[in-house]
């Protein structure tokens, strides 16, 4: 299974070259820009802040269609990410974080822990996310059988388009969304401002905020994590957090969960400190933050 995942991650990563083969036009950005995008939100809303983060509750429905849009970007199913996930921020850039660049390195924590079934197939039974949606029969298919909401994307891009399409819609765009959603784990940690004292390395990005839809606000997620929306402010790109308030508009999402006000008020009151104030440093010995999502341990 792992020499497989490793073989069909590198052939698709070799496919975007295929780009400078094929015509180029401004549709065919386009078509890029939505293959790349809609699927980043796929896995934003539905795979992070919903599943790991019950950031809010959606209908079955609505859990279903994110669920496979989130599946087509090929980075496995909605259970074994989020929960992964999950782990990510229990051992935040500690031993036991699956991919932090301080503990195992960048090539292991940008690519290396993604391909390594032998280590990150299996999750937990207690783990909140399996304990709590392997009950829905739908996305237990999805977690099982992952490849195939990307192979109909793949084929029907074909279809509609001929290579050009499946180019510009699946190769290239995967490939642009894989980096995009790993850079999280890489660049967030390494580069950017914190405007939060947390106990890891989390930085906020802008860069990365614009090709992850709005998860480059890294260091205020790990702030907070339960917030349905990563960019605290309105001048922090989010566009998964336009899209979770449009669905609450018209009812397809309850239950958002906002940024407390205190949260903001202790922003201003680092911002004032942090030129003398010591920063809670991930060597550190503090054990693990615990599995369960509370988010906030004051």
């Amino acid at each position: 299974m792992k020499t497989l995942t490793q073989v069909v991650f590198w052939t698709v990563q070799a496919s975007a070259l295929l780009v400078f083969v094929v015509p180029f036009s401004v549709g065919l950005v386009v078509l890029w820009a939505i293959s790349h995008f809609l699927r980043a939100i796929g896995l934003t809303l539905a795979f992070h802040r919903y599943f790991a983060h019950r950031a809010f509750k959606m209908h079955r429905a609505a859990q279903f269609v994110w669920a496979f849009i989130g599946t087509a970007a090929m980075q496995k199913g909605p259970l074994w990410w989020a929960g992964h996930h999950v782990n990510h921020h229990r051992f935040a850039d500690r031993e036991g974080d699956p991919h932090s660049p301080m503990v195992s390195g960048i090539y292991y924590a940008h690519i290396g822990w993604f391909l390594n079934d032998l280590k990150h197939d299996r999750l937990e039974p207690t783990n909140p996310v399996i304990r709590d949606f392997s009950k829905f029969p739908e996305i237990r298919f999805l977690s099982s059988y992952f490849f195939v909401p990307p192979l109909l994307l793949a084929l029907a891009m074909y279809a509609i388009g001929g290579f050009p399409w499946l180019v510009w819609g699946f190769c290239v765009p995967t490939v642009t969304l894989a980096h995009s959603t790993f850079a999280i784990n890489t660049v967030n940690h390494l580069f950017g401002s914190r405007r939060f004292d947390t106990i890891d390395e989390s930085r906020n990005n802008a860069f990365t905020a614009f090709f992850a839809v709005g998860e480059g606000w890294h260091n205020n997620h790990h702030r907070y994590q339960r917030a349905a929306r990563n960019g605290f402010y309105w001048w922090e790109f989010d566009p998964t957090w336009y899209t979770i308030r449009l669905m609450q508009m018209v009812g397809l999402v309850w239950d958002v969960q906002p940024v407390p006000d205190r949260i903001y008020a202790e922003a201003i009151a680092t911002r004032e400190r942090h030129r003398t104030h010591k920063t809670i440093s991930v060597v550190d010995d503090i054990g693990p933050i615990g599995l369960e999502l509370a988010e906030d341990n004051d």
